[in-house]
């Protein structure tokens, strides 16, 4: 395990942990269970308080079946993670499901987990360019799923589950704040260019930027490099402080937040940076709309 920023560590009670993985791609939701126990414990350690961890779209993979079918055995795994742990974390990640031949997944759903079970759970609303009508979409950005909302509230701070191209939907679709002081986003993955999906920089620029602009709260992600290193510079938490400048014209070093510490470890599948954001005197608690 090596810690690569010297900073004070997250006292709080109000912290967001982002997990961003370069991945050789050889994985199985087992190995994907063992380092999320690992990552867990990381930021246990690096931690006080409670807090939520963000971990990437599709770390869970149901194959054929649709996501629910991994429901049960993540709500369990989870709170066996915890079974010796008296703080409250939650954590939040990707299933995806229904994969057709081709390897397409068309359900993509993200849920939150802490150890009394299922706290929310989010179906992707917005689809990418080229998804339309192959993703199984929500009716809209406030739908439920399985009966629940997308939203959590955790130590009086409303969290907002996006699933990867969903925080486009924020501002392509001028959707008003609901009452949200926090947007998660898990993000799938960034391929080598010209190997598949491989615009981080767009991501951060129109996808995290633009929904803290559209929002007026912080945005935290997670995502995989598969085949590819983490880029040094690219932010896992950005929030918006430029005014009516326009996200064309954003860069990283507009960017007013940095996380707290930065905790690299390896697991089979590769290299994760645990970045640990710390939310006090980021979040202004948001007015229901």
């Amino acid at each position: 395990m090596k810690r690569t920023l010297p900073n004070a560590l997250p006292r709080s009670n109000e912290w967001v942990a982002t997990i961003v993985l370069q991945s050789n791609k050889q994985y199985s939701n087992e190995e994907r269970l063992d380092a999320l126990s690992r990552i867990v414990d990381v930021v246990s350690k690096e931690t006080e308080g409670n807090g939520v961890i963000v971990f990437p779209g599709g770390w869970f993979n149901a194959g054929a079946k649709e996501p629910r079918s991994l429901y049960e055995w993540v709500e369990k795994k989870i709170k066996d993670c915890f079974s010796r742990n008296e703080r409250t974390i939650i954590v939040c990640l990707g299933i995806d499901g229904s994969f057709d031949a081709e390897g397409y997944a068309h359900d993509q759903i993200a849920i939150a987990n802490s150890k009394k079970g299922i706290e929310a759970i989010g179906r992707k609303f917005h689809p990418a360019p080229g998804e339309q009508g192959l993703v199984v979409l929500a009716n809209d950005h406030q739908s439920k799923e399985e009966n629940r909302l997308r939203v959590f509230e955790f130590n009086k701070v409303r969290y907002y589950m996006c699933v990867c191209y969903d925080s486009f939907g924020l501002r392509h679709q001028a959707l008003r704040n609901p009452g949200i002081d926090v947007v998660l986003n898990l993000v799938h993955c960034f391929y080598p260019r010209g190997k598949g999906p491989s615009g981080d920089s767009y991501f951060a620029k129109y996808g995290f930027a633009g929904a803290s602009m559209q929002w007026k709260c912080p945005v935290f992600g997670a995502v995989v490099y598969f085949n590819r290193s983490i880029p040094e510079h690219w932010p896992s938490g950005v929030c918006w402080n430029q005014g009516s400048k326009s996200t064309c014209e954003w860069r990283y070093t507009d960017n007013p937040i940095k996380p707290k510490s930065t905790v690299e470890l390896s697991s089979k599948e590769g290299l994760v940076s645990v970045r640990i954001y710390d939310l006090d005197g980021i979040i202004r608690p948001q007015a229901s709309i």
